[in-house]
């Protein structure tokens, strides 16, 4: 029998949340609206103005490392062309082909890069991505990559069947599908892009000139023509030909920022206090999971249920930690909030949790005793602790802790201090925890201790995410 792969149905789970109302919750692809047109306009080279002679003559570019991407192409190229990609969207086909023309018309004047950005949208996309990883692993990349592209659709068996015929060793292929293994890679591509503006594909950065979608062959043309002559300046001027690319990004921009974006960033790492707040796990676990929930929240629900599937997969590396969150059109939400505090105080949060929860968010006052019963709680102490002013001031803490990060909406989860938004599918979860363990295993080489990993991965940022 073969062995099924049981990561891609995980993709097909949308991301849910609760949202007070007025708030938005924003699309996997954003669309330009007139804020960030305004946001454009205050760059260096935009907008009308007295810069306006100027700017005909500035080429603005963005700072695209390459670093372990994949490439084709001589190091010493006059044009590097970046593409960002995703294997399952039908306009990256057409910009595959792009590129292959230009490299066929220019020659070795021409180097063409790999970037992944697999879209929400796609469901086999993220799939892909990491196993075009394996592929470059086993130095198959290009051959891998060219197969995805020759055929409409994509699912798990046409990407094992790309797999056998650019001869891959698939046993190491469905084994690091299902443990991750190039997940943290993926994950830098993506947080590269999303630090450009990147919000669909396929985007280029020629030299570090963005252009946005496959556009016609001449638009790229006319770019690497101008391209040409340019670095055949710099050359004159001695730049050494290895050094071009460097060069032409060297003074790019670093971080596009939209001011009217309130969203959680996914690449920010955040230092989120864990206090008196009840948790489960051991203290020295290499990842800490913070809950900022609503009871009778249903996606909370769902989200906790994800929560303990990565808990039975991971073991005593994970620890879980809850914060109270009740939304105000939840007509139950902070009554239910009080009791769970109440069985905090007599040791009991997370029977009451767990019962409380398996009611999947339908549940009135008398429920709450009855929970609280099931939980085994001394139920004189509970009514008591329930009109506790105490009980109250602690949700507050919770509730105020919350507004103070951003979070919007619930479910909303930390890890290690990173923030993850709504009910999202396990593998998100997943890819997180994957490059949290390295960063917990660095952490532990230089020698922080277990106790200390949460304080010190939560005041670190991501190494490869500039914070200015």
């Amino acid at each position: 029998m073969r062995r099924r792969l049981c990561l891609s149905p995980l993709l097909l789970l949308a991301s849910l949340a609760c949202q007070p109302s007025g708030a938005t919750k924003a699309p996997s692809e954003p669309a330009a609206d007139t804020s960030r047109v305004q946001d454009a306009r205050d760059l260096p080279s935009f907008g009308p103005g007295d810069d306006d002679a100027k700017s005909s003559t500035e080429i603005e570019r963005y700072y695209v490392p390459l670093a372990d991407a994949p490439a084709r192409g001589p190091t010493n190229a006059a044009v590097t062309v970046v593409m960002f990609s995703d294997f399952e969207c039908p306009f990256c086909e057409k910009g595959h082909q792009i590129m292959g023309e230009l490299q066929r018309r220019y020659g070795g004047a021409v180097r063409v890069a790999y970037k992944a950005f697999p879209l929400d949208m796609h469901p086999h996309a993220l799939l892909a991505a990491m196993a075009a990883r394996t592929a470059q692993a086993q130095g198959k990349f290009w051959n891998f990559h060219d197969r995805l592209f020759s055929q409409k659709g994509l699912d798990t068996d046409t990407l094992f069947a790309h797999a056998n015929a650019a001869n891959l060793d698939v046993d190491i292929l469905r084994r690091d599908l299902e443990t991750l293994a190039h997940a943290p890679a993926v994950s830098r591509d993506l947080r590269l892009g999303r630090r450009l503006g990147v919000s669909s594909t396929p985007t280029f950065f020629i030299n570090g000139r963005l252009v946005t979608g496959a556009k016609p062959l001449r638009d790229f043309e006319a770019i690497i023509e101008d391209e040409l002559t340019r670095v055949e300046q710099w050359r004159k001027d001695g730049l050494d030909p290895e050094q071009t690319y460097a060069h032409a990004i060297a003074d790019g921009y670093r971080k596009v920022v939209f001011t009217d974006d309130n969203r959680l960033d996914a690449d920010a790492v955040v230092p989120v206090p864990l206090g008196t707040s009840p948790r489960r796990g051991p203290d020295d676990a290499p990842i800490t999971i913070v809950a900022f929930g609503d009871f009778e929240c249903p996606y909370c629900a769902k989200g906790t249920d994800t929560v303990e599937s990565l808990r039975e997969h991971y073991g005593q590396q994970i620890r879980v930690v809850h914060k109270h969150s009740p939304l105000p059109f939840h007509s139950h939400a902070y009554v239910a909030a009080r009791a769970a505090v109440a069985a905090h105080a007599q040791g009991k949060f997370w029977a009451f949790h767990d019962a409380l929860y398996a009611r999947r968010a339908r549940f009135d006052e008398d429920d709450l005793v009855e929970v609280a019963k099931e939980a085994g709680l001394n139920m004189k102490k509970f009514r008591k602790a329930m009109d506790n002013i105490e009980t109250d001031a602690a949700i507050e803490k919770d509730t105020s802790l919350a507004m103070s990060l951003g979070v919007t909406g619930t479910p909303a989860y930390f890890i290690n201090g990173r923030p993850v938004q709504g009910a999202q599918p396990e593998l998100v979860f997943r890819i997180v925890i994957a490059e949290e363990l390295e960063r917990a295993a660095a952490a532990k080489e230089r020698g922080v201790s277990g106790a200390d990993l949460y304080e010190a991965l939560t005041h670190s940022p991501l190494d490869d995410v500039p914070q200015s």
